[in-house]
């Protein structure tokens, strides 16, 4: 590894789910079943010839060439926009590749308000195939007339050529059209580079009053990446939890009436059916909305995601709360129906289908984590982390289990890189220094507007805290960096530094949330030469793509607090100074972290079996980014048997 300069949860129940209703008909009626012989059918035919439903051309049929050169063509950005036929959609979701049988797994979602109980098929043309394909929706839910689809993909992968797959839709609105509306996104070739990109924490906070005035809006590192895709494909984008924010579900009637009670009142209230309405309407509506605008839009439509959570896709600081307000009525129901939609337009499921959407859950009934590969070289490992919190919990014992069991069992002889990717970074400041910090600093920072931004925390979390009595700062516990989450910090390093050990593969994390750009690393502590160390694990810290980013004396503050920790008697970790030049090339004194609005590039190099993270950070004028590049090399060490 070498630095640039260095070398009651959300389960659903009941009305939760809502009703499955229409049925697509034949063989697709079966899919939610719960018969997995019937559902291993209808994946066989739901990509399907035409003339021929029980074969799939895009799976069965021989390239034409394998050394086609299947080039990426520019894009002209201005005219891919959502489908003007649905009410949301296409949106690209990523799921995994099976690397044994070269198969690309994906899929795609619409929302519609139509009652046309057959919609259109998806076209999909893969360039080194003869015939097209064509996929059948599958109706997931609906909610208030509205219907959501799901659109299985699957693609035979090239060994040393990516692809670029082009689909439409064969009708709109019910006719055929000789000039139909076009969407593509590329898949990688096996032996080759697997591209992607991650983003965290995409929307504003209620505390920034003028979002276009003070950062140009949401758009411009969006704009940013997708020309950054147009000119090297990103083949996955990776969601690093608050892909939307949903913190305004508070400010419906019905919540504010709601935290005007007082507290007896407030934690004895029944989640009734009107609070309910509210809340589900808030959701769909917001995603819809956001979902639909913007460049976001247009990166759902071309770059297919792999998602994880974090709380503000729920409520800011969702999880984190004193367990009696957590697990009162009405906080239940917010994250049950977050819960609903994240599913739906966030991983195309609901609590029927997540095993076969590629979600794994615990014994417990909690939680949506995933293990996909990126390809033969990189595993990545995106855990959820806020289904299963609590004040003193992050992730359950039944899901450490899981994760270790699955990760043992999917890493490949070729797997060279276990990526984890968390809400919150790992490796950060020790926080129980801050307020020490703070009052060195005097005046200049407010202890109660100013602790929040650390863990890009808005009004709505103190709000809450407000109504229901608690300080800030006492409660703030949503991040690894506390020290109540000390020691399931260790024993998460501690588990994957096993992992590493005995399998030779390098551990890295990426996580966003702080609206910084940063990174750190955990090594072994008498440790001579990183490539030989397995416990040498680089943390990425990438945030926000969106949200604006926390002011100068926070970042000084946790520079003074930033130092070499001890994990256990055989780790330390710190963080690591890669920022000595500001965007506009001043020299930075604090070089450890930069308060800029960003994003990270992953580009893989195959020859060498190594993973340059690209941090690239907002210029001043909101046009552009420089780039901060972190090289992650393989572990170099011969596996131990466990």
């Amino acid at each position: 590894m070498t630095f640039r300069d260095d070398h009651p949860h959300l389960s659903m129940i009941g009305d939760f789910v809502g009703h499955f209703g229409d049925k697509i008909g034949g063989k697709i009626s079966n899919l939610f079943s719960g018969d997995d012989e019937k559902q291993e059918v209808v994946e066989k035919i739901v990509v399907h010839d035409k003339e021929n439903p029980s074969c799939d051309p895009l799976i069965d049929d021989h390239e034409e060439c394998e050394d086609a050169a299947i080039e990426a063509a520019r894009q002209e950005y201005e005219h891919i926009k959502p489908s003007a036929q649905f009410k949301c959609g296409p949106v690209l979701r990523f799921q995994d590749i099976q690397v044994q049988q070269r198969r690309w797994i994906g899929s795609a979602l619409i929302v519609t308000d139509k009652d046309d109980p057959r919609p259109p098929r998806m076209v999909i043309r893969d360039p080194t195939k003869s015939r097209v394909g064509f996929s059948l929706p599958q109706h997931l839910e609906s909610w208030e007339g509205n219907h959501f689809y799901r659109y299985d993909i699957q693609l035979t992968l090239m060994a040393h050529r990516e692809k670029r797959i082009e689909y439409w839709f064969e009708t709109e609105n019910g006719v055929k059209t000789k000039t139909p509306q076009k969407w593509n996104f590329h898949v990688p070739a096996l032996d080759e580079n697997h591209n992607w990109a991650f983003y965290s924490c995409n929307g504003f906070t209620s505390d920034v009053a003028d979002p276009m005035g003070t950062h140009g809006g949401a758009d411009p590192l969006w704009d940013d990446l997708l020309g950054a895709h147009d000119r090297l494909p990103f083949h996955t984008i990776v969601g690093g939890g608050d892909q939307i924010y949903n913190d305004d579900v508070l400010a419906t009637p019905e919540m504010v009436e709601w935290l005007a009670m007082d507290e007896e009142s407030r934690l004895s209230t029944s989640f009734n059916n009107e609070k309910k309405y509210a809340v589900e309407r808030y959701y769909f509506d917001h995603y819809v909305e956001h979902f639909t605008t913007g460049t976001y839009s247009k990166a759902l439509s071309l770059i297919p995601s792999v998602n994880t959570w974090d709380d503000h896709d729920i409520i800011d600081g969702y999880g984190s709360y004193p367990a009696k307000y957590q697990l009162s009525n009405v906080m239940q129901g917010i994250g049950a129906a977050a819960a609903r939609f994240y599913l739906l337009f966030q991983q195309h499921s609901n609590a029927h289908i997540t095993q076969r959407a590629g979600l794994l859950t615990a014994k417990s009934g909690k939680g949506w984590s995933t293990i996909t590969h990126f390809g033969k070289r990189t595993l990545v490992v995106l855990p959820d982390t806020r289904s299963e919190r609590s004040k003193e919990t992050i992730l359950s014992n039944d899901t450490y289990d899981l994760l270790e069991k699955e990760i043992r069992r999917q890493l490949l002889p070729t797997t060279k890189h276990l990526v984890i990717v968390l809400g919150t970074p790992l490796v950060y400041p020790a926080l129980t220094l801050f307020e020490a910090s703070l009052d060195k600093l005097g005046d200049k920072l407010s202890r109660g507007s100013v602790i929040g931004k650390i863990f890009g925390k808005c009004k709505a979390f103190e709000n809450v805290l407000g109504q229901f009595g608690p300080e800030l700062l006492d409660d703030l516990v949503d991040s690894w960096a506390c020290t109540i989450h000390t020691e399931e910090k260790r024993r998460l390093v501690e588990l994957l530094q096993t992992i590493a050990t005995q399998h030779s593969v390098r551990v890295t994390f990426v996580g966003g949330d702080v609206h910084v750009g940063g990174a750190g690393r955990l090594f072994g502590t008498e440790s001579k030469d990183r490539l030989t160390d397995p416990y040498d694990m680089v943390q990425i810290v990438s945030s926000a793509i969106v949200n604006g980013p926390p002011p100068g004396g926070v970042i000084t503050a946790l520079h003074a607090t930033s130092k070499t920790y001890s994990l256990n008697e055989y780790t330390s970790e710190e963080m690591t100074e890669i920022f000595t030049k500001d965007v506009d090339g001043s020299p930075l004194d604090n070089k450890k972290l930069l308060n800029r609005r960003n994003w990270c590039s992953v580009r893989e190099f195959h020859d060498k079996s190594q993973l340059k993270f690209t941090i690239r950070v907002e210029n001043i004028d909101h046009v552009g980014t420089q780039k901060y590049p972190i090289f992650v090399e393989p572990l170099t060490v011969t596996p131990r048997e466990p």
